[in-house]
């Protein structure tokens, strides 16, 4: 399974691609970076901490590029992003992927790199590659996934997923969605309904006057539908694929096991500057938004974000809680419940599909809150 990014936007080729550049530098900083410590982690953890991206720069990536703040250097081919973490005497290299990295999983990309430190992975992701290439999320960066279904409310009236199901309306999505499964499976979808031919364009939505239902995210295509889409340029309605069931943690922080056994004094100092990188990016998310943008006109690909399309997924995350804190007030923890209902959902469906998990795989196998510094919260 792709990630839900790459999924969901890689064929969202109505935008117009930007002209491409070489290695260029970034612009003078607008803000500086917020993460500042007084802890120095030479030594402790690797000279340049490298964090693998599922997707082109944009908002719901926001905090790692915090990290860096907006001074940093752009790889324009590669989508790297460069530059020192504050005061502590390593450096942060954030780097974009997608069609950049050849579309392969975060996951492949841990494994075939041996220069990476982390990559941003769902838990499905990390559930189904448990046997032959696991990895232990050590912070998860959405407390829920935004995955959406999205309808034309000029034409329907769904409350629930499960109200779509009882409908024949089409649901377009792409192929080797795990959610889909799950959806199909549980009877809230037919699946004589489900259409796995979508690519992410929307001339079929268009040419139906919105008669179909169609994937996507949150954060990214209300907006993209409501003021951005040529021949629409309507609100869209949406749902939760979360709030069905699947809830899955999307774009959590996660590490091949050994390295987190062996970097364990860097992370007891490094996962609390994330959480506080993506509490000061949404408290804040003005300069890094605007670097985002120019990153995109950079590296000079279909997948463009405009300042409107940042600002929404910014107040999209928030608004829908798509990151929140839990009980102590602390972001970034995984919930073990959760995660065990996610590996009994998922067991059935992988096994079908011939995909052999972990023998005996248990919620701890996945993730450790061992490093989430209590209180760091929004």
């Amino acid at each position: 399974m792709k990630s839900i990014r790459t999924l969901a936007a890689a064929g969202l080729l109505t935008l117009t691609a930007a002209c491409g550049g070489d290695t260029t530098e970034a612009a003078a900083p607008q803000a500086a970076p917020t993460v500042t410590t007084g802890v120095s982690l030479k030594g402790v953890c690797p000279d340049t901490i490298s964090i693998q991206l599922s997707w082109f720069p944009e908002a719901e990536y926001g905090g790692m590029y915090q990290l860096i703040g907006p001074g940093g250097t752009l790889d324009a081919k590669t989508g790297v992003y460069r530059g020192p973490l504050a005061d502590t005497g390593v450096n942060v290299e954030v780097r974009a992927g997608g069609p950049l990295t050849g579309n392969d999983q975060v996951t492949a990309q841990l494994y075939k790199d041996d220069s990476l430190f982390m990559g941003m992975l769902a838990t499905d992701e990390a559930i189904q590659n448990s046997r032959e290439q696991p990895t232990v999320a050590v912070m998860s960066y959405f407390d829920k996934d935004p995955q959406i279904l999205m309808y034309n409310p000029e034409k329907f009236d769904f409350k629930s997923i499960a109200d779509i199901g009882k409908t024949d309306t089409p649901v377009l999505y792409f192929e080797g969605s795990t959610y889909m499964e799950y959806l199909v499976g549980s009877g809230q979808l037919k699946k004589s309904q489900v259409d796995g031919s979508y690519q992410g364009s929307a001339d079929r939505w268009v040419a139906s006057d919105g008669g179909v239902v169609q994937s996507g995210l949150a954060s990214a295509e209300p907006y993209k539908y409501g003021s951005e889409t040529r021949g629409w340029n309507k609100p869209v309605s949406t749902l939760l694929v979360y709030d069905a069931g699947y809830v899955n943690y999307a774009s959590s922080l996660s590490m091949r096991p050994e390295l987190v056994t062996r970097y364990d004094a860097c992370l007891k100092e490094f996962v609390p500057m994330m959480q506080r990188a993506w509490v000061d990016f949404l408290k804040n998310p003005g300069p890094i938004s605007a670097k985002i943008t120019e990153m995109n006109r950079e590296i000079g690909e279909f997948w463009q974000t405009s300042e409107g399309l940042n600002a929404a997924a910014v107040k999209t995350i928030l608004d829908r809680q798509l990151a929140a804190n839990d009980s102590t007030g602390t972001i970034g923890r995984f919930d073990e419940t959760r995660v065990q209902k996610m590996i009994d959902i998922l067991s059935p469906i992988f096994a079908a599909q011939n995909k052999a998990l972990k023998d005996g795989l248990k919620p701890s196998d996945i993730y450790t809150n061992k490093y989430v510094k209590d209180g760091i919260g929004l």
